[in-house]
């Protein structure tokens, strides 16, 4: 991996599209301003998180979000790891993360894969889960994504490791209550097992839409050590992440070599 400063957006939602995608424009233009080379967005960053949301907000692919994102791209000159947003898809919808290079060319796409049907709340109501995963190359190295309850799933990671991912981007929005028991743990803990970093752009809490939202943007180096938390309001941060500090972890804990042992 070659050394590059991602900018984490951190960012509410209200119940115009139109007024995200132009806060979202203009995020990433400052994120840019401050020497990102990456930009990445949160989970569902068009919709409010709600059930009643997503077949509403939802879009064709290629629709006005998914061109602003594109735009946004090519006019900062960066790579932009679009968050999440509902995409329609025939009488389906998916809660679906973009990638774009410097060119606004779409250089991945997933799908959520797990969703989250927990504590009264069902994302599979209105949500059809995605069914692959892949890494997508940039001129920094190469990345994976996953989509927030995704995290609670190691081997989700593991085959992104082995797919030779250095960096995953999780983009999220955690409830209140599962972000205070368990967020930060799993964050750090799939940095520490697959020794690649862990970028997760959330969704800013607020008191309307977002009240329940965790928020707590974090970037987490390979050693489970975090490097950012956000907090809960919205915000940019810029942070550098460095092929040493993975060279290092693993020199110092070679798991890698101890899993090729293993199977002798």
């Amino acid at each position: 991996m070659k050394d590059f400063k991602v900018g984490v957006v951190q960012l509410k939602a209200t119940d115009d599209k139109d007024e995200n995608i132009a806060n979202m424009v203009d995020k990433v233009k400052r994120a840019a301003e401050l020497g990102a080379d990456v930009v990445a967005l949160p989970e569902m960053w068009n919709c409010p998180y709600q059930n009643s949301y997503f077949p509403v907000f939802a879009e064709e692919e290629k629709g006005k979000s998914y061109l602003a994102m594109q735009k946004a791209a090519i006019d900062n000159d960066v790579y932009l790891v679009g968050g999440s947003i509902p995409i329609r898809k025939g009488d389906k919808v998916y809660n679906r993360a973009f990638v774009f290079n410097r060119e606004g060319e779409e250089i991945h796409a997933y799908s959520k894969i797990h969703l989250f049907d927990i504590e009264g709340f069902s994302e599979s109501d209105t949500i059809t889960a995605g069914k692959s995963l892949g890494v997508f190359e940039t001129e920094y190295g190469n990345f994976g994504l996953a989509i927030c309850f995704d995290l609670r799933f190691n081997e989700m990671f593991e085959a992104l490791k082995n797919l030779g991912a250095e960096a995953i981007f999780v983009p999220s929005t955690f409830s209140l209550r599962t972000g205070e028991s368990a967020y930060h743990v799993l964050n750090r803990v799939r940095a520490i097992d697959n020794q690649v970093y862990i970028v997760t752009p959330a969704m800013a809490r607020d008191e309307g839409l977002s009240r329940n939202a965790y928020a707590h943007s974090l970037v987490v180096e390979p050693n489970g050590k975090v490097i950012l938390d956000m907090g809960e309001d919205p915000g940019i941060k810029i942070v550098e992440l460095k092929q040493e500090v993975i060279d290092k972890e693993k020199k110092y804990m070679p798991l890698d070599r101890s899993r090729r042992e293993r199977k002798m």
